[in-house]
């Protein structure tokens, strides 16, 4: 039930607005993906090394033990902090490449630039806020009607 809540009033919303705002396909970078979503698993699998499959698993199963909701919690609230950081991290990078590519001189190149650099710090402000935050609080709320 929580997850039909979630789609309703987050992810539709967001993903009409994209739509209505030109259509989806200007929000998918690959560039701006491989900056914030791979370096984030990379750190949460380094980081959560024993713990990296039961905390995600940990959102839809019923029986989770509380050391596993605890770890689970610690994980999402980690992919929060990663992806935010390497949103905005991606988009220094933009800058620097757009600073660098020559765009102050060619002003035709400077919206493609700054488009690629913003939509890194898009993904990570959907996936810390949109994603991971719900998803750490949803399993506060289990651990605490799990805990004696």
């Amino acid at each position: 039930m929580n997850l039909i809540i979630w789609i309703v009033l987050l992810v539709v919303p967001i993903v009409g607005g994209m739509i209505m705002s030109g259509g989806i396909g200007q929000f998918i970078d690959m560039p701006s993906v491989f900056i914030t979503i791979v370096p984030t698993i990379g750190a949460l699998l380094v980081g959560f090394k024993g713990y990296f499959i039961s905390s995600i698993t940990s959102v839809w199963k019923k029986d989770v033990d509380n050391p596993t909701l605890v770890k689970g919690i610690e994980f999402w609230k980690a992919f929060k902090r990663y992806t935010i950081t390497l949103g905005f991290l991606g988009f220094m990078i933009g800058l620097i490449a757009m600073l660098g590519g020559g765009a102050l001189e060619n002003l035709g190149k400077l919206g493609s630039y700054l488009s690629v650099a913003s939509i890194t710090i898009f993904y990570g402000l959907f996936l810390g806020y949109m994603v991971a935050d719900p998803i750490a609080c949803s399993l506060e709320t289990k651990k605490e009607v799990t805990e004696p």
